[in-house]
């Protein structure tokens, strides 16, 4: 973990603006051409590694840094996201940052340092409380965060208003808004519509914010009945931790920022599991499968983290936001976490326990276990043989559902499929970058139709139920047409099933069709990038990527597969990636019935 957070303030201090006075002390993002507003995240790392190391570098560019985000901030205390921009709220994680590194500069006895924050804490931490510390209507994030950050003011400078909005906080936003199951509600975005208010759990957010800071407020205050709900949660939300370290997202309620290591602008889910790491040792074996995940990615590109596994090959540049934003999570959690040899008392009651390391265990998604349905999600986790598949009917609008496969992996392939927004759409301009090509490729894989000007998807479908028993999983739907909010029915009911054997993947698709319509299609995308090499052989299409190799083939007597599609490529955004559309056609549909059942073989090198 310290190596890591050393990599990423290494890259940070490499993107320090050293020379205009304007910017100088800010950290530069060359993807985006600018300085983040939330670049003062990167104060409590870079304090962290002069603590550990003692190298000067450190201590200078924490320091610049601090005299950048004090001339930023505005009269009222807040600081913008982006300069152009207008949302201010991001200012409770800043103030969060300037927290943690005013307590181990204080044992550290910097004195000093620890003057040069005491103003900027004061006045943000103002703003918060007026701002969100009587609730309102953005995401839950922001509200567990204010809690948290309040709190930690409380304690720096005792403060009883801020004590009692951080209680009242932490009560209705994270201890009233958990399921039955365990996982917390709340997480949406004002630009993107809802059919149901259950449809609004991110795993992303959910586990690289909200539940860190839960955690970490249990901690400060000393709260069992926290503590414990916390540690339920954690456990619902482990379950979608991959052994690669990876994170299932596809279907989250905030999936247009999902990078599989965890959501682009939020922290990191070492926060939440570190912290928590003697309750349970399978939140360390999570904590450092997804570590592990991050460092492949920041070791071979220079301290960046791409957006998926074929970001380099889309974008030229990495963006400095996820730099930040992880390296303070990674100190937050080296510092404060259960089984780190830098951890710092916050106060009596945060553990130094040391917990042994779980070689042995394994997360939920490291066994097989069949099929799993996940309630409050309507999402049914399928794990056998080698395989990984979720498939949705969790109703998000322009995520993956319908009973669609947003995520298909392979314990020798890695992922198959990635499904993610079914539209992109910048909700946050500056965090969502401008997509190459295309703004209307859909990963995901799906039922076409097309009647006239209208075409429609199960996509669309948000009334889709799965059904399932131990081996296999059945979608029953209708295909539909979305425009303008207004969902409209195709007539044409669909069935999915999903079957996995030890070396394939089968989805047989039942389509029964009750009014004709001009073009019927399946469409399967996998993951190719430009290093898989595709070749056709009779009615099989052959990818032959370095870790294996995959043949694809459709047993249909109607539909057909469309050869012209394998020059095509689709790509997404969040997660990267480039796939190979392949398509299995009929034009000029008859009412009546057809069926077609898409084979995914592996060869493992």
């Amino acid at each position: 973990m310290l190596h890591l957070i050393k990599l990423f303030c290494d890259t940070l201090i490499e993107h320090q603006e050293q020379r205009q006075a304007a910017w100088q002390g800010g950290i530069y993002c060359p993807a985006c051409q600018t300085i983040h507003g939330r670049c003062g995240d990167a104060i409590f790392p870079l304090y962290v590694m002069y603590i550990e190391t003692g190298e000067q570098k450190y201590k200078q560019a924490a320091r610049m840094l601090v005299n950048y985000m004090r001339k930023m901030q505005l009269p009222d205390g807040s600081w913008l996201n982006e300069k152009m921009g207008t949302w201010k709220g991001t200012t409770v994680f800043q103030l969060l940052s300037l927290c943690h590194s005013y307590d181990v500069l204080n044992k550290a006895e910097m004195k000093a340092d620890m003057a040069m924050l005491e103003p900027m804490i004061d006045t943000s931490a103002n703003w918060v409380s007026q701002t969100f510390g009587d609730g309102g209507e953005t995401n839950v994030n922001y509200f567990i965060s204010s809690a948290t950050a309040l709190k930690w003011v409380s304690i720096i400078k005792p403060n009883p208003h801020y004590e009692q909005q951080a209680a009242s906080l932490m009560e209705r936003y994270g201890l009233q808004q958990l399921t039955a199951d365990g996982y917390l509600l709340g997480e949406k975005t004002t630009g993107r519509p809802y059919t149901r208010v259950t449809s609004t759990i991110d795993i992303g957010y959910n586990l690289d914010m909200s539940l860190g800071m839960m955690a970490e407020y249990a901690l400060l205050t000393g709260d069992k009945r926290i503590k414990s709900e916390t540690v339920r949660a954690l456990r619902a939300h482990m379950q979608h931790v991959l052994p690669d370290g990876s994170i299932d997202n596809s279907f989250g309620s905030r999936n247009y920022k999902w990078t599989m290591y965890g959501s682009k602008t939020a922290h990191g889910s070492q926060m939440a599991f570190m912290l928590l790491g003697d309750e349970d040792p399978l939140f360390l074996r999570a904590a450092e499968l997804n570590l592990q995940y991050m460092s492949r990615e920041a070791n071979n590109h220079n301290g960046f983290l791409g957006y998926g596994p074929h970001y380099w090959e889309m974008f030229e540049h990495g963006c400095i936001h996820s730099v930040f934003n992880r390296a303070d999570a990674l100190a937050a959690a080296y510092m404060y976490g259960c089984a780190s040899s830098g951890a710092t008392e916050v106060k009596e009651n945060i553990t130094d326990k040391r917990i042994e390391h779980p070689a042995v265990l394994q997360l939920p998604l490291e066994q097989s276990f069949g099929v799993k349905k996940l309630s409050s999600l309507s999402v049914h986790q399928i794990r056998q043989w080698k395989w990984y598949a979720s498939v949705s009917c969790f109703n998000v609008h322009h995520a993956v559902t319908g009973g669609s496969a947003g995520y298909l992996w392979h314990e020798q392939l890695g992922p198959l499929q990635l499904g993610s927004v079914t539209g992109y759409e910048r909700y946050e301009a500056y965090n969502m970058p401008e997509k190459p090509g295309s703004r209307d490729d859909i990963t995901a894989p799906r039922i076409e139709v097309e009647c006239g000007a209208r075409k429609g998807s199960n996509l669309f479908d948000y009334d889709a139920v799965a059904i399932a028993d131990q081996s296999s999983t059945t979608v029953l739907g209708r295909l539909k047409h979305e425009q303008k909010g207004i969902v409209t029915d195709f007539g044409i009911h669909y069935s999915i099933k999903y079957d996995f054997l030890e070396n394939q993947c089968i989805k047989t698709y039942e389509l029964d069709v009750l009014l004709p319509c001009d073009r019927l299609s399946i469409v399967e995308p996998i993951l190719c990038g430009a290093a898989g090499k595709v070749s056709l052989q009779n009615e099989s299409v052959c990818i032959q990527l370095p870790q294996g190799s995959m043949e694809i083939y459709g047993c249909s007597q109607s539909l057909k597969l469309d050869p012209a599609k394998l020059n095509s490529r689709l790509t997404n955004v969040f997660p990267s990636v480039i796939t190979l559309p392949l398509y299995w056609s009929k034009k000029q549909v008859k009412p009546g019935k057809y069926t077609i059942s898409i084979i995914i073989g592996i060869t493992e090198n």
